[in-house]
């Protein structure tokens, strides 16, 4: 059993590192659009669950990233579905949790217990996730298809990948009140009083930012059928 737990670990690890060499310099809290917040999802328990010392301290990024991929000991996954969540977007969540968990382990060896656990994973995620809209807002202006998830969506759909990739794009430009009115709207089919209780904002504004970012799709959408 312990050599196939290593040789899972080391299998992850390979198959996360490109998204170590892909990471950028760090990012000051400047460069994020205002509509990026952190809010304080501290979930009690994970640090406890997680000898989060042990498994941070490492020779090497990729150490630590084979440690994070395998098992996900950190819950990074959870937390990064959380944070797509809330903040609205529309990207993989594959390639996103690889991309946070490859900020964890670059950053690793930088971290010493301050801020709290929670808040510092949950700050590396959204490094991570605006990274990766940017990424996908220039593939969708070369016209490179889009993660092999993206793809299967978008034919089940009926579009071209790169149709649902400027969709996505798009939505994901959006300010942060239209991305959440259009998920719990259109994704998530919850009912309009509901969704406007829980997002604090009213019907009326609910439907209006919800229809603002269905336009903004569509009219991605248009330009993709333009010849």
């Amino acid at each position: 059993m312990g050599s196939t737990s290593k040789q899972s670990a080391k299998s992850a690890a390979e198959s996360a590192a490109p998204e170590v060499a892909t990471l950028r310099a760090p990012r000051g809290e400047h460069a994020r659009p205002t509509a990026w917040v952190i809010e304080d999802g501290r979930r009690s328990g994970r640090s406890e669950r997680a000898n989060w010392r042990a498994l941070l301290a490492a020779a090497s990024p990729r150490e630590v990233l084979a440690r994070l991929v395998a098992g996900d000991p950190l819950e990074l996954r959870t937390l990064v579905a959380a944070v797509l969540s809330e903040q609205g977007l529309f990207l993989d969540p594959d390639r996103a949790f690889l991309r946070s968990a490859a900020h964890v382990a670059r950053f690793a060896q930088r971290y010493r217990g301050q801020p709290e656990l929670d808040l510092w994973l949950r700050s590396r995620v959204l490094d991570a996730l605006f990274e990766l809209v940017e990424e996908e807002r220039e593939c969708a202006t070369t016209e490179e298809s889009g993660s092999p998830a993206l793809t299967e969506f978008a034919q089940k759909l009926g579009l071209r990948p790169s149709a649902l990739s400027r969709a996505c794009v798009a939505l994901n430009a959006c300010e942060l009140a239209e991305r959440r009115a259009f998920r719990a709207l259109v994704i998530e089919s919850r009912e309009l009083d509901d969704a406007a209780r829980a997002l604090s904002m009213t019907p009326t504004e609910l439907g209006r930012a919800a229809r603002r970012a269905l336009e903004s799709a569509l009219a991605a959408l248009a330009t993709e059928a333009r010849p």
